[in-house]
């Protein structure tokens, strides 16, 4: 907030065993590593031949890693496969650095395939900016909560399983 690329943090959005997500707003001044991303996106979708359409990111999600392991226990799980873990259990600030860095990794190959996530902005330490997925402070439901037709349901359905085939063809990722 300081550098202003951020106007504000606002409450917590969620609150799980690996991290807490809040609601931010963009400052006066852009984020300086979200060039190559965008050039690799509009590359892609060049290449796909899709028309890219500008818009700027005004509403961050800043998801902040909790740095405690006694609040996650079976956090080395997520980080196997890892190369800068494999030599067993250290310490547990420096899994969540690699834990972080990981998720943003995927984000990015995610968001580069041209497969719907939130556009990752900024990873610092245990703390990673993404793009808020919603209106106003207002996140989008999840699909759990959205009242969906049946029919609506079935097109969800087929969807997610579409992007999550998609996930792993371009990305090799499976979630």
């Amino acid at each position: 907030m300081a550098k202003g690329y951020l106007n504000n943090i606002d409450g917590c959005l969620s609150a799980g065993k690996e991290a807490n997500v809040y609601y931010a707003t963009a400052g006066s001044v852009p984020f300086p590593s979200t060039y190559e991303v965008k050039k690799m996106v509009q590359d892609k979708k060049k290449e796909e031949g899709e028309e890219e359409k500008e818009e700027k990111v005004t509403e961050y999600a800043v998801k902040i890693y909790k740095t405690s392991i006694l609040v996650f226990k079976d956090r080395d799980k997520y980080v196997s496969g890892e190369y800068r873990w494999r030599k067993g259990k250290s310490n547990p600030r420096k899994m969540v650095k690699v834990w972080a860095e990981k998720e943003m990794r995927n984000y990015r190959r995610i968001y580069i395939a041209n497969i719907p996530c939130p556009q990752p902005i900024l990873l610092k330490a245990h703390v990673l900016l993404m793009e808020f997925l919603g209106n106003n402070g207002w996140p989008s439901p999840r699909l759990k909560d959205a009242n969906l037709s049946s029919k609506r349901l079935i097109k969800a359905y087929i969807q997610t399983v579409l992007i999550m085939r998609r996930m792993y063809q371009r990305c090799k990722l499976v979630h």
